[in-house]
């Protein structure tokens, strides 16, 4: 017997062990692990690949397992994968195929300083109630709220402690800045909750618009996911509460200057100032202990004149390990040269107004510069290149005044970006009043809406069909949609103020080099809005050719990524109007092409095929073969949705040909293209019941989504495979077809996805021998990921699992 099997089948029959040794059926052992009695009874009979780490940990929790005990019932989970394994049981108790990418859970907590000073009791609390928590103990309060004055520590205590307890919480870490102390206001409960399901991989364009919706979106994903939430710098009970998870297995931190005494149930935990010994301990760690040691009076004033606020003697202690020559006494007479500050200093937050300045006034003429002016930028982070633009300077030396603000304790590094503290950027704002001219500030404000729009441009224009790409800062359409995506904070935001102080050539020039960006990443921003100030902007600017162009783009993302069919017809009507105004013929085609796109979808294929036939037409006399082929395709869709499939393959193939020979599209456009094609020719040859040639257009078009990172087409190309391997009665290979679509779905955080591949997974459960009780578990899931979803298609969904359960 192999080695590997041995240790399975020791896994499981410890497992089987530990679990009569409590007392516990499967059936109580699966539903406190949040597992499937199935699940549990593989294992224990040694069926079963190594489980994933999460389900062996929720099963030690379930089995209250501690010490070693719980190191060797985690280390036998441990296997090697055999070659010939195909599936295992994964958390979403359906099979998964081997290759099934994994699902990533966030871990957005902030590095946590080496040298927390003085909060040893707090800890030992936090990590009591998040035991507690993880346990399940009835009346276990979920919400921790730590409060203080400004600079006392309470985000280094939340991100300290954080660390310490994720390993409790497998769901993944959020960590989200409020705000509460901003010039500019908190955030707002809704931009927040946007924030939190962008971060479970919701996509902006499925992001609700109401906080309501967005409320109840982060409920249903949080309802059965142990997290823990970070609350950072709240501003009051009203901007919390839509904020927190309603999972009985996370928990939130919240930080606060104020106890917020209106949140019912919270634990409360004032922060108190170091103690004397604390601040030296602080400095020692910071310093060196050797150094402390030889001027302990000075080190003792220079923790007095700080006010003993965590903030101002760690910034203060930076400020002497930077600075190996100056001695404790030389900064403790450097703050008392400061008359009028010191006194600040005691008081709240004028202290930490008062340690900053000694930091800055540190600062070279250029790292001074950089730190003010990085102060403008709208986002949370940013990148040295835009911190350039802003200081008027080169990358390497924003680059390096960068790298020595981090030093200095006034900055925060995310991998290879940089992010300030509010109150930090707070200081940097009025140190921005203080000592620049407006005429200066408007300056680089414009400097650096100007460099992200322009910056915007190039990287949409790398994915345009045959442009001239040499004046590129980007290598590939990968480099730039790289970028754009990590930028997308700052360069919207560039959009917006573009479009508010009038800038109409410039957001008429940025939204069209989007186009083709979108058309690749269809799920990744939010196209109605970009698209909407680009019509705004081209109408303000009288340009109704521009116009045109964006009202198509516009009308797309309304239907295409929106699913707001009304809508998108609205704005290809107005399209279309302009189009034939102005003769331009190019846009009444893409107009006409968009518009049968959407009849297809409210059931009017004979339009849909009438308005394809005309683009086509017009298309072919401007000899404009991208577009003749685009509204070919739909022409396809709509033949398709009056059953006329071979027609449609016979088109559809013609498209894809077209695409894999010089179409003209970026490296990314074409694999996308061809991709759709696939799936368009797959479904033909499903509607003529070819189900085995459409399972292969499936499964390459799933390769190729794949390879250029469109995680929902891919999805969907997975959920059509395993759907025609059904038809075939493959029911194991599509079991695993479907887990692996459920897979990516969850991922993206579609619960409407999840749930029609659940229900797809229980109609295959329900036809196997004895797969009663797992269909309806299975569609029992289904009608949970319909949460408090809102669609005509959702609600005929929930009523049709309704039905099915109460019939069992």
């Amino acid at each position: 017997m192999p080695k590997s099997q041995v240790r399975r089948d020791q896994f499981g029959g410890l497992l089987r062990t530990l679990r009569l040794e409590r007392r516990l059926t499967q059936e109580e052992l699966a539903e406190a692990a949040g597992s499937s009695v199935r699940g549990i009874r593989e294992m224990e009979r040694g069926r079963v690949r190594s489980p994933q780490r999460r389900t062996v940990v929720l099963l030690a929790d379930a089995l209250r397992l501690a010490g070693a005990d719980r190191d060797r019932f985690v280390a036998l989970a441990r296997v090697e994968r055999q070659p010939g394994d195909r599936a295992e049981v994964s958390d979403d108790r359906v099979p998964v195929p081997h290759d099934r990418p994994a699902v990533v859970v966030p871990g957005e907590l902030p590095t946590a300083v080496p040298d927390l000073a003085g909060r040893a009791e707090i800890l030992e609390r936090l990590s009591a109630l998040a035991a507690d928590v993880t346990a399940g103990q009835p009346d276990t309060a979920s919400v921790v709220v730590l409060h203080g004055p400004p600079g006392i520590g309470k985000t280094s205590l939340a991100v300290v402690a954080g660390h310490r307890l994720s390993p409790a919480f497998a769901g993944g870490q959020l960590f989200v800045d409020l705000q509460g102390v901003s010039p500019d206001g908190p955030v707002d409960p809704a931009e927040a909750l946007a924030r939190l399901l962008r971060s479970l991989g919701v996509p902006d364009s499925r992001v609700p618009v109401s906080l309501a919706e967005r409320g109840g979106l982060f409920r249903t994903l949080t309802r059965d996911r142990p997290l823990l939430v970070v609350l950072d710098n709240a501003a009051s009970e009203a901007q919390v509460r839509p904020l927190l998870p309603a999972g009985q297995g996370c928990l939130a931190l919240v930080t606060c200057r104020r106890p917020l005494t209106g949140l019912a149930g919270a634990v409360r935990l004032p922060l108190d100032l170091l103690t004397p010994a604390a601040g030296r301990l602080l400095l020692a760690a910071i310093v060196g202990a050797d150094r402390i040691a030889a001027e302990p009076v000075a080190a003792d004033q220079l923790v007095k004149l700080c006010g003993r606020l965590p903030l101002a003697v760690r910034i203060a202690g930076n400020r002497l390990a930077s600075r190996p020559q100056w001695s404790v006494g030389w900064l403790v007479d450097l703050l008392h040269d400061q008359r009028q500050r010191l006194t600040a200093l005691t008081a709240g937050d004028l202290g930490v107004r008062s340690a900053f300045e000694v930091s800055y006034r540190q600062l070279d003429p250029m790292t001074a510069r950089v730190f003010r002016r990085a102060s403008l930028i709208p986002g949370t982070d940013f990148e040295p290149a835009l911190v350039a633009a802003v200081a008027g300077t080169t990358e390497e030396t924003a680059a390096a005044a960068l790298e020595e603000l981090v030093e200095a304790g006034v900055l925060l590094t995310l991998g290879d970006r940089y992010q300030f503290h509010d109150l930090v950027r707070l200081y940097a704002q009025e140190r921005l009043d203080a000592e620049e001219q407006q005429d200066c500030r408007t300056r680089a404000h414009d400097q650096m809406v100007g460099w992200l729009l322009r910056r915007t441009r190039q990287a949409g224009l790398m994915f345009e069909p045959v442009v001239c790409r040499v004046d590129s800062p980007f290598d590939d359409d990968r480099a730039a949609a790289y970028w754009l995506d990590r930028e997308s904070g700052n360069w919207l935001a560039a959009l917006r103020d573009a479009a508010r102080r009038g800038r109409h050539a410039d957001v008429v020039a940025v939204t069209r080099a989007l186009h083709w960006y979108s058309d690749a990443n269809s799920h990744r921003h939010s196209w109605d809005e970009i698209f909407s100030l680009g019509v705004a902007a081209a109408r303000a600017a009288g340009s109704p050719r521009d116009e045109a162009v964006l009202l198509n783009f516009l009308g797309w993302a309304r239907y295409f990524c929106r699913d707001r069919n009304i809508d998108g017809l609205a704005a290809l009507d107005r399209a279309l109007e302009l189009a034939r105004l102005i003769g331009d013929r190019r846009e009444e085609a893409w107009a006409l092409t968009y518009t049968a796109a959407i009849f297809i979808r409210i059931g009017s294929g004979v339009l849909a095929v009438d308005h394809c036939r005309r683009a086509v037409g017009l298309f072919r006399e401007i000899g404009y073969a991208l577009g003749e082929n685009g509204a070919a395709s739909v022409q396809g869709g709509a033949l398709a949705a009056l059953g006329r499939f071979a027609e449609a393959a016979d088109l559809h193939r013609d498209v894809l040909a077209f695409y894999g020979h010089g179409s003209g599209l970026s490296r990314t456009g074409a694999v996308v293209a061809r991709g759709g094609a696939m799936m368009s020719l797959g479904a033909d040859l499903a509607g003529m019941g070819q189900w085995r040639a459409a399972a292969d257009e499936y499964a390459h078009a799933r390769r190729l989504f794949h390879r250029c990172g469109a995680t929902f087409s891919e999805a969907n190309a997975i959920h059509r495979y395993g759907l025609a391997l059904q038809a075939l009665g493959e029911v194991d290979a599509a079991a695993e077809a479907l887990g692996a679509a459920l897979a990516l779905y969850a991922a993206l955080s579609c619960p409407w996805w999840e749930a029609q591949t659940l229900y797809a997974l229980a109609a295959l459960a329900g036809s196997a021998a004895g797969g009663a009780a797992d269909a309806r578990r299975l569609r029992e899931r289904a009608l949970d990921r319909c949460g408090e979803l809102d669609a005509p298609e959702v609600r005929t969904l929930r009523a049709t699992l309704r039905r099915e359960l109460a019939e069992f």
